[in-house]
């Protein structure tokens, strides 16, 4: 995100109408819902405040989503993918997205499990939390219409011993087990189905798709051949040496460093639209005014792909061909392949 707006700054000006763009940061605990509401409440009060880019995973952005409305502020989440979270705030609500919503990365991965894998038998595991039941009905309703036959499960996150689950799993014999959940989580069940003898294949969500907290933990060899959807997309060459002047390195295998990019850059182009001066050199930027903007505003050539806002705040398309569909949405597959994590499309 920062390397997003330094990018804006040097594209339209160090300042908007003479005034300083300032970032402030908050961990904003992902899952822990108080957390988040903790860090909503001091940006709210952080004077000057014109908008959030978060927050960051759907659990927390469900409780903290209702401060932000309540107090007038645009929120623009670049990660947070829970189907339904944009289409049940109030109209006019100012909560925005430029992730994808997990009914379409369930129905991605669905329907890459039937016609690219060939399964016809799986086993879908959920962490009893939000994202992963979220994300795991909307794999199994996919599923079930290409003829698949399902088994579910539940291992709540913070689970050590899958013990339990391995055995369910083993006895079942399916062509491919998925489970929706954060590493370690994810790679530890991983590890105990493969050393259980598990043959078949194995995918995750885009919570798990990482070289360092996934691959690296479970090693090379043994990930080779694991599959994810809403992997990381993959980032143009200048902007990855911007990342790099920017913060030292580039970036790590996060899932969002493109949505959330886009996000910063939508945010300060709606600022600067309808940000006004007074005669006194202040600035005034109302905050129906500015989510109006934010609702307007258009990307055509995002990082994360085309973005423009249906009217609940998600991202939308006119396309009708699911490649398209991904293409626009930002989401993609991947592989492990090598120790890396290999897009399979877009």
């Amino acid at each position: 995100m920062i390397t997003s707006v330094v990018r804006w700054k040097e594209a339209n000006g160090e300042r908007i109408k003479g005034h300083e763009i300032e970032l402030r940061m908050e961990d904003d605990g992902c899952t822990e819902e108080e957390i988040t509401m903790q860090a909503a409440r001091r940006l709210i009060d952080t004077p000057g405040l014109i908008g959030v880019i978060g927050p960051d995973c759907s659990t927390g952005a469900r409780a903290a989503l209702p401060l932000y409305e309540g107090a007038g502020v645009v929120a623009i989440s670049g990660s947070a993918t829970d189907s339904d979270l944009a289409s049940t705030q109030p109209p006019g609500g100012f909560f925005f997205r430029t992730a994808y919503r997990n009914s379409f990365q369930g129905l991605v991965g669905g329907l890459f499990v039937a016609t690219e894998l060939g399964a016809t038998t799986a086993y879908l595991i959920d962490d009893g939390e939000t994202y992963g039941i979220d994300l795991i009905n909307a794999a199994e309703a996919v599923m079930r219409e290409q003829g698949i036959a399902v088994s579910r499960d539940t291992a709540p996150l913070g689970t050590v011993d899958f013990g339990l689950v391995v055995q369910r799993i083993m006895e079942a014999e399916p062509d491919f087990v998925g489970f929706a959940s954060f590493n370690p989580d994810v790679s530890l069940l991983y590890r105990q189905l493969r050393d259980a003898g598990y043959a078949g294949e194995f995918g995750a969500g885009d919570a798990a798709a990482s070289v360092q907290t996934f691959v690296e933990p479970v090693g090379r060899e043994s990930a080779e051949g694991v599959y994810f959807v809403g992997c990381p997309l993959t980032l143009p060459e200048d902007f990855l040496a911007d990342f790099e002047r920017v913060h030292g390195d580039r970036p790590d295998a996060s899932a969002f460093v493109a949505q959330y990019a886009d996000a910063a850059t939508l945010l300060l182009d709606a600022v600067a639209r309808v940000a006004e001066e007074r005669e006194d050199g202040s600035l005034v930027i109302d905050r129906a005014a500015l989510r109006d903007a934010v609702s307007a505003g258009e990307l055509e050539d995002g990082l994360s792909g085309r973005i423009t806002f249906d009217e609940h705040g998600d991202r939308s398309t006119s396309e009708t061909d699911l490649t398209a569909q991904a293409l626009d949405f930002g989401v993609a597959a991947c592989q492990v392949q090598g120790g890396r994590l290999v897009n399979l499309f877009p």
